[in-house]
């Protein structure tokens, strides 16, 4: 049996930091000490728990299924404890959240500013990234996913639909006319968001009836702040999330089209490895994030009014 948490810890340290330097100064301790944790932890299970080159080090297999079993474990037990502490149960320790690009930047930055003004017991390390990461693995306490959510092991809860809009400058549809029906669509230029479009398809609905088409253009991106940019400069026709294209629209820079269709759309998900959301600190986020956003985020009110082809 495992018994000392502390060469657990120094594992799963050495496994994020990728050196037994890095991992040392993390967990203040010597770098002697961190190599003498891992060794007295590989003698109690009788297995090699890293490899170790002049150059570089990597876990071994039995290592990596350590340190995945451990990790959880370990928040977990941290977090019992912090709540332990707390006679109240007020949330402290660090609220590790994983987030996409542009939400994070126009919507979430401001959410969390607010948090923090609020709960001054809690740090929050964010990461912004567009990829699906593993959060489980990646140690995160709750990820913001925009997206149509696959069964999994994960905790999800709907903060708001995620509302899409096909728009294109007032340029561009001088120039090409607007599309009177999806499948006008297949002869302009599409601007497509890597991570939305399934297989080049967009998905359009309207009176029960859905129509899966085909889109090319000039433009692919894994990032919507370029292809939203594209489309304001009359390069195409964009499908984009409504929290990014609101104010364009609003501002007349940016124009809908086939507004009688709905695009099928994701939901915007808070979504928390099992257990995780009973912490404290989750729990007071995930109030404070649906309290931020209301039951109409600001980026959808009034915007069914403006007008479009």
């Amino acid at each position: 049996m495992i018994r000392d948490l502390m060469a657990l810890r120094t594992l799963i340290a050495i496994a994020k930091d990728g050196s037994f330097a890095a991992a040392a100064a993390g967990l203040r301790m010597s770098r002697a000490m961190a190599s003498k944790h891992v060794s007295d932890l590989e003698a109690e299970l009788g297995v090699k728990l890293i490899n170790r080159t002049t150059r570089r080090l990597s876990l071994t297999e039995a290592g990596r299924r350590l340190t995945a079993a451990s990790r959880d474990m370990l928040e977990m037990l941290d977090q019992t404890e912090q709540d332990i502490v707390s006679s109240k149960g007020v949330p402290r320790g660090t609220l590790r959240i994983n987030a996409p690009t542009s939400f994070g930047i126009r919507h979430l930055g401001p959410i969390i500013s607010d948090f923090l003004g609020r709960y001054t017991e809690v740090t929050v390390d964010l990461t912004l990234e567009d990829r699906v990461v593993d959060i489980v693995e990646q140690g995160y306490d709750l990820a913001i996913r925009i997206r149509r959510l696959e069964d999994s092991s994960l905790t999800a809860r709907l903060l708001t639909p995620a509302h899409m809009v096909l728009c294109a400058s007032g340029a561009y549809l001088q120039r090409h006319g607007a599309p009177s029906g999806p499948r006008d669509l297949e002869r302009h230029s599409c601007l497509v968001y890597d991570y939305l479009a399934r297989h080049g398809t967009w998905s359009l609905e309207k009176d029960g009836l859905r129509e899966d088409v085909r889109i090319s253009g000039r433009m692919h991106s894994n990032n919507g702040e370029v292809l939203m940019q594209a489309a304001l400069d009359g390069h195409g026709i964009t499908l984009a999330p409504t929290f990014m294209a609101h104010e364009a629209i609003r501002e007349g820079r940016l124009v809908p089209v086939l507004r009688d269709w709905s695009v099928v759309e994701p939901g915007l998900y808070a979504v928390m490895p099992p257990g995780r959301v009973e912490a404290a600190k989750v729990r007071a986020f995930l109030d404070h994030l649906s309290a931020s956003l209301g039951k109409i985020p600001i980026w959808d009110r009034d915007l069914s009014s403006q007008a479009g082809p």
